[in-house]
């Protein structure tokens, strides 16, 4: 017994430091927002502020329209989501239940998708929306990102797992394939959807590449991309403490939505793992 408490009070340790690693930078960030640029710049410094200057937060917020930025993140982050779960849970669908030709070569170039780096094809994407007059548009943002590899993946691996006999049954009613689709089986990846639904908002908000060649307007700029600009910005001020004060405005609803979420996150993460 003495040897079993040991062995779990040492794991517990190693987890409890592996957190406290993982969450400094967040709570650095976090205490250096209301801190004075005295404070920050000052080595000697502690790390808990000696004064709390909240009007950091809305003084950053002024000087920036993260307003605007916030809801362009908003419409670009929900809608590339819901047409990634849309497209990968039809793709996924066809690739489990339907035999045809040229089905795993198909599902091979679909998964190629994950395995090229999206800074290789950015010319010729950022060509394509130029001729498509695209560029400075929500469509540019939002139509290129709904092809999903890692949907279509994950939803394939879910519904080879559910029972064929359903639609088997359905189909002797008279139902249509799109019926049976709608009506039997997407309900059955109700789960499925809400994990990874979760998984793709995440990266859409936090998507900082694409948005840099599809948008070059303030207007239309995302709130990744704004913050660079901010940063850029109060970096040749050197006010410190509204750069980390925009960072934390920036993360706050993200952080949110991950830890209301984290049981549908680990879901999603082992969605896939059984064939």
């Amino acid at each position: 017994m003495p040897r079993i408490l040991a062995h779990r009070a040492a794991v517990y340790a190693l987890l409890a430091a592996a957190v406290l690693i993982v969450m400094f930078p967040l709570v650095w960030m976090a205490l250096t927002a209301v801190k004075s640029n005295g404070q920050i710049i000052n080595p000697a410094a502690p790390l808990w502020p000696t004064e709390w200057h909240w009007s950091n937060i809305p003084d950053a917020w002024g000087k920036a329209p993260f307003a605007r930025w916030f809801v362009n993140t908003v419409v670009f982050a929900v809608a590339a989501t819901a047409g990634q779960l849309a497209a990968g849970m039809l793709a996924g669908y066809a690739f489990a239940m339907f035999d045809f030709p040229g089905r795993r070569t198909l599902f091979v170039l679909a998964l190629s998708g994950l395995m090229i780096p999206f800074s290789a094809i950015i010319v010729p994407v950022a060509q394509i929306l130029g001729d498509l007059h695209w560029l400075n548009t929500y469509q540019g943002l939002i139509v290129p990102n709904i092809a999903s590899g890692l949907a279509t993946f994950l939803f394939r691996q879910f519904f080879l797992g559910a029972p064929h006999q359903l639609a088997e049954a359905a189909r002797i009613d008279g139902a249509s394939e799109l019926r049976i689709f709608w009506q039997v089986y997407a309900p059955l990846a109700r789960p499925a959807t809400a994990a990874l639904g979760i998984i793709l908002f995440l990266q859409n908000w936090n998507n900082f590449l694409f948005p840099l060649i599809a948008v070059n307007t303030t207007k239309m700029q995302v709130i990744s991309q704004g913050l660079a600009v901010f940063q850029a910005q109060m970096t040749t001020q050197t006010q410190y403490n509204l750069i980390m004060s925009a960072s934390l405005i920036a993360i706050v609803p993200v952080l949110l939505v991950a830890v209301a979420a984290q049981r549908h996150i680990v879901e999603g993460i082992t969605l896939g793992a059984v064939d």
